[in-house]
């Protein structure tokens, strides 16, 4: 075997056994400061779970000692939700917080988006992990979204019928804002208020087939 090539096997044997030897070095020089730490006489059922909590190691070298932060990786205890409730809707806190206020009904996707980032709220946080501080201020976006300059163009109801505003209806002032469309269109007499008076359907589909009332009879033999 030539020389160039045992040298290079012999370096990468030796490698992993380096690494090991840095690795036990580091550690012994963490184990002074993890046991002379107050968290080190606490029992595990006690460690709090939520936060970081500051370390300081004690390192030697030039002639003198330097002080270092080390994050100890130990969080703090947060009260954890697991159902919320945000506009008269239960909510599983167990859910991502965007895909949880897809939950209530007449916010999408699009908007949730808008409304947890006007919030200040991270994506990956939980719906349970939501503070009651937290929750008010997605409340307050979702009911002043022209506030917190969300565009007109994501809004479900735009230049209202009497006000002329653009708003975000949701949940109960979504239904009965339908409610009151219909009787509208309905007191009107417009094709589409007779047709929903009706109850055929109203956007040009094809009824010969589909969407008959009575009962279904089926296929008459003859005697």
């Amino acid at each position: 075997m030539s020389a160039p090539l045992s040298r290079s096997l012999q370096s990468f044997a030796f490698k992993p056994i380096a690494q090991l030897t840095r690795l036990i070095a580091l550690l012994l020089l963490l184990l002074p400061a993890i046991l002379s730490h107050p968290l080190a006489s606490t029992s595990p059922s006690r460690l709090s779970a939520g936060g970081l909590i500051n370390r300081c190691l004690r390192v030697r070298g030039g002639g003198g000692e330097v002080e270092e932060e080390y994050p100890s990786f130990v969080k703090e205890r947060h009260e954890f939700n697991h159902v919320i409730r945000i506009f008269n809707t239960n909510i599983d806190g167990t859910r991502n917080v965007l895909y949880a206020l897809t939950m209530i009904k007449g916010i999408g996707r699009r908007f949730g988006d808008a409304v947890i980032k006007r919030a200040g709220i991270a994506h990956s946080r939980l719906a349970g992990e939501l503070t009651a501080e937290e929750v008010e201020k997605i409340v307050q976006v979702v009911e002043n979204p022209k506030l917190y300059d969300i565009p007109s163009w994501m809004l479900n109801r735009r230049k209202d019928y009497k006000t002329g505003l653009d708003l975000h209806n949701t949940v109960n002032k979504l239904d009965f804002q339908l409610r009151e469309d219909l009787d509208r269109l309905r007191k009107m007499r417009v094709h589409r208020g007779l047709r929903h008076a009706w109850g055929w359907k109203v956007r040009g589909q094809h009824t010969k087939t589909t969407g008959r009332g009575g009962r279904c009879v089926g296929v008459l033999k003859k005697k």
